[in-house]
């Protein structure tokens, strides 16, 4: 009940933070618009017209993957230095809250900001492939592919902000990966077009497997290893991931309780 109690105040805070900082989010969508069109666009210039549809669909959700990742980890992990400078950290262990559950609400914000921004790039988009931008093979693929990134994304995100609180540097100055998983992480590109090198480490990293599962679910594209291998593996790594990031957040937080927390630098 107080754990709840908890949650729902969490919940709430962010959710009012996004009304009080209206015209930032807004500058967010319009960013990430922006970053929709220039690599949709760029990626599609040179694509055959008797593909240009399906690759167009491809090229886009791919996108809109590789976005609502990186919002999420940027957001949750690039907010650590806010939490310490306004002393919210402290507040947060005084009062029995773990700091670091706190910081995890900024999903509410990262998920905000990409529900707004995809529409608005499918209308745009459907002057370019028209209303084929519709297509969806299995809505509930879809659906549990791009939850998969969200909470893929959440616990990196969380992992990185426990180790920057603990190493004392920028949760955001951990993450070297995130530019580099549209292609190898493969949510731009389908396993089966990969350089067979680049397909075994693309097939070791969670965000194939839930790319896979939001192809399956627009186009009908069977997974690499098929359905129920990636469906398998997807849980699996979900649960891998969320164990690894309950027991690192537990050490962080014991840290912290005992030698208290110093404040991030960030440029």
């Amino acid at each position: 009940m107080v754990f709840r109690s908890k949650l729902k105040a969490i919940i709430w805070v962010h959710t009012l933070r996004l009304g009080r900082y209206k015209y930032g989010i807004l500058n967010m969508i319009l960013v990430d618009l922006l970053w929709y069109l220039v690599f949709l666009l760029g990626a599609l210039m040179f694509v055959p017209k008797e593909r240009f549809t399906m690759m167009s669909l491809v090229t886009f959700w791919g996108i809109i993957q590789w976005s609502m990742m990186n919002n999420v980890v940027w957001l949750i992990a690039g907010w650590t230095w806010f939490v310490l400078a306004t002393g919210l950290a402290e507040e947060h262990i005084i009062h029995h809250v773990n700091p670091l559950l706190f910081i995890s609400g900024r999903l509410i914000t990262g998920s905000t900001v990409s529900l707004i921004a995809i529409p608005l790039i499918m209308i745009i988009f459907v002057g370019v492939i028209g209303k084929s931008i519709f297509t969806c093979h299995n809505p509930l693929f879809l659906i549990a592919g791009l939850l998969l990134v969200l909470l893929y994304a959440t616990l990196y995100g969380l992992t990185l902000a426990a180790l920057g609180l603990r190493l004392q540097v920028p949760g955001v100055m951990l993450d070297i990966i995130n530019i580099f998983m549209y292609i190898i992480g493969g949510l731009g590109v389908p396993v089966a077009l990969m350089p067979p090198m680049l397909r075994e480490l693309s097939l070791l990293l969670p965000y194939t497997h839930a790319a896979e599962l939001t192809r399956y679910g627009v186009l009908g594209l069977e997974p690499y290893l098929g359905l129920q291998t990636v469906i398998t593996i997807s849980v699996t790594y979900l649960v891998a991931l969320l164990l690894l990031t309950m027991f690192i957040v537990k050490k962080v937080t014991k840290y912290l309780r005992i030698h208290g927390v110093r404040a991030v630098g960030l440029m």
